[in-house]
C-alpha cells in the first residue's frame, strides 16, 4: 500500500515557507520537495470520482505540471503517467499518493515522512483535510507588514510576478489567510509558528515543531541546513537571488521588523487599521494606539468579508479553468 504525505506547509505567503522547508528536510526524516497546489486544484473535478481510467491520468499528469515547480517536480511526464497506469489508483486520495510515490521513489525517499508545500493551499485547508484526514498542518506566520514589503519587492524585482500588489490588497489578503486558518485552529493536527520567532529562538521554535511532527530534533539542522545535499536545486534558479536569497545564507535574526523603516508612517497606520485584531492576535506590536478605537471595527468587518468573496471568486475562476483544460 502506497503511503500518503503526512505534512502540508502553508502560510500568506512570503512568510518563510521556503526556509522553513530546508531545514526540515535538513532532519533527514521529512522530505519536502518544490511547491504544489495540485491537491487542490484537481479536487473539485475529481473528489467524487470513483473510476479512473488512462485518460484521467493523461489529465491529471498535465494538472499536476501546470500546479507544481519546476514543471511537476521534475519529473518526466511518461515516467508519472507510466506510474499511475502501474499502480492504477482509483480514488482522488489514492491518485495524490500515487503521484508523491512516483517522485518519492526517484529521489530515493520513500523511507521519510513526505510533505506538501505551498502557500496558497491556506486557502484549501478544508480540501487537504477532505483528502487526508490526519495529516498535519504547519501554518508559519510572518508580520503582515514585512509581508507587504516582501511582495513589493517581488513585483519590482522579480522575473516572476505573483501575490498581491497595492497596501490594501496585502493587508486583506495576509488577514484571508489567517482567518481560513482560524477556522481549524481547533483542530490539534494544525501548528503556527511566527517567521520571527523561528529567527531569534531557533531552537525552541523548530523543536516544539519538530515534536509535533514526530521527527527528533537536532540544533544543525537549522544551523547548516544550506549544505544538505537534497535542499539544492529544490529553488527555482531564476527565483534564488530575487526571491529565496535569504534561504542560502541561513538564518537572520534582523530579517524582520524592515517595516519600521521601509513604510512610511501613513503606509503603517493604514496597515494597523486594516490589520488590527490579527496584529495583536500574534502579538506584533502596534505603533498608534488611536487605532484601537472600536470605530473601526464595522470597516474591517466589511472589508474582510469583501476581501473573502473576491477571494473566493478568484479561486472559483481558477478552478473554472481546470475544468476547461480537463
Amino acid at each position: 500500500m502506497i503511503k500518503s504525505p503526512e505534512i502540508f506547509i502553508v502560510s500568506s505567503g512570503r512568510s518563510g515557507t521556503t526556509l522553513l522547508v530546508s531545514i526540515l528536510n535538513a532532519t533527514k526524516q521529512i522530505f519536502i520537495p518544490y511547491e504544489s497546489d495540485f491537491i487542490a486544484r484537481a479536487y473539485p473535478h475529481y473528489i467524487d470520482r470513483d473510476v479512473f481510467s488512462s485518460l484521467d491520468y493523461a489529465a491529471l499528469v498535465d494538472i499536476f505540471y501546470r500546479s507544481s515547480q519546476p514543471e511537476g517536480w521534475g519529473m518526466e511526464k511518461s515516467y508519472l503517467y507510466e506510474h499511475l497506469c502501474k499502480h492504477n489508483p482509483q480514488t482522488f486520495t489514492e491518485v495524490n499518493s500515487t503521484i508523491c510515490h512516483a517522485y518519492h521513489e526517484q529521489q530515493g525517499t520513500t523511507d521519510l515522512k513526505w510533505g506538501i508545500k505551498a502557500p496558497v493551499l491556506i486557502a484549501s485547508l478544508d480540501r487537504i483535510k477532505h483528502v487526508y484526514p490526519k495529516s498535519k498542518i504547519v501554518h508559519i506566520i510572518r508580520d503582515g507588514r514585512d509581508v507587504y514589503l516582501s511582495y513589493k519587492k517581488v513585483h519590482q524585482k522579480s522575473p516572476v510576478k505573483f501575490g498581491p500588489k497595492t497596501l490594501l490588497e496585502n493587508a486583506l489578503y495576509w488577514v484571508d489567510g489567517l482567518r481560513r486558518v482560524e477556522e481549524f485552529i481547533r483542530d490539534d493536527q494544525v501548528y503556527e509558528l511566527k517567521y520571527e520567532n523561528m529567527l531569534t529562538n531557533a531552537e525552541r521554535e523548530l523543536s516544539g515543531l519538530c515534536e509535533f511532527l514526530g521527527v527528533s530534533y537536532d540544533k544543525s539542522i537549522h544551523e547548516n541546513f544550506q549544505s544538505f545535499e537534497k535542499n539544492q536545486g529544490l529553488i527555482p534558479t531564476k527565483l534564488v537571488e530575487n526571491l529565496h536569497g535569504k534561504v542560502q545564507s541561513g538564518l537572520d535574526p534582523s530579517n524582520s521588523k524592515k517595516y519600521k523603516i521601509q513604510m512610511t508612517p501613513l503606509g503603517r497606520y493604514l496597515f494597523e487599521i486594516l490589520t488590527l485584531p490579527y496584529l495583536t492576535r500574534y502579538r506584533y506590536d502596534i505603533e498608534f494606539p488611536m487605532i484601537l478605537s472600536m470605530l473601526f471595527a464595522p470597516l474591517r468587518s466589511l472589508l474582510y468579508a469583501a476581501a473573502r468573496f473576491l477571494n473566493n471568486w478568484r479561486y472559483n475562476r481558477r478552478d473554472s479553468r481546470i475544468s476547461l483544460e480537463v
